[in-house]
């Protein structure tokens, strides 16, 4: 997928602002479960589950500024009975701009506790299993 970086992603120097990075991988992750059919957060008989992030690292390699258009590569790259690890691309014309990788797990929310891991169920983890790399 793609990105523009806006004005409001920039720091003083006009350099995207490193917390972006992290939003631009999430969006990312979400055209991919979308693209697959699925969603960060779903209903099912017993309530609401989602994807909370246990971990997420970005090492950058160059910068970019208002306006420059970065592409966002995504790929599974784990697929555990609970976790999903991905990793991410981030280029400009061509360039590495960063690299990351995020871990989530997937949760039952309850109102009243903390989210509870729980195993992905088989008919995610084959929509999944296409875009191991």
């Amino acid at each position: 997928t793609t990105r523009r970086v806006e004005f409001h992603d920039t720091d003083a120097a006009g350099i995207m602002h490193f917390s972006c990075y992290f939003r631009f991988m999430e969006e990312a992750e979400h055209e991919l479960l979308r693209d697959s059919g699925l969603s960060v957060i779903h209903q099912d008989e017993s309530g609401t589950i989602s994807w909370p992030r246990v971990a997420a690292e970005c090492e950058f390699h160059g910068a970019v500024k208002f306006e420059d258009v970065v592409q966002i590569e995504v790929r599974v790259r784990h697929l555990g009975q609970k976790s999903v690890m991905y990793g991410f691309r981030l280029t400009h014309d061509g360039r590495d701009v960063a690299t990351g990788k995020m871990t989530v797990v997937y949760c039952r929310l309850c109102e009243d506790a903390p989210p509870k891991s729980i195993s992905i169920p088989d008919w995610i983890t084959e929509k999944l299993k296409s875009r191991l790399q």
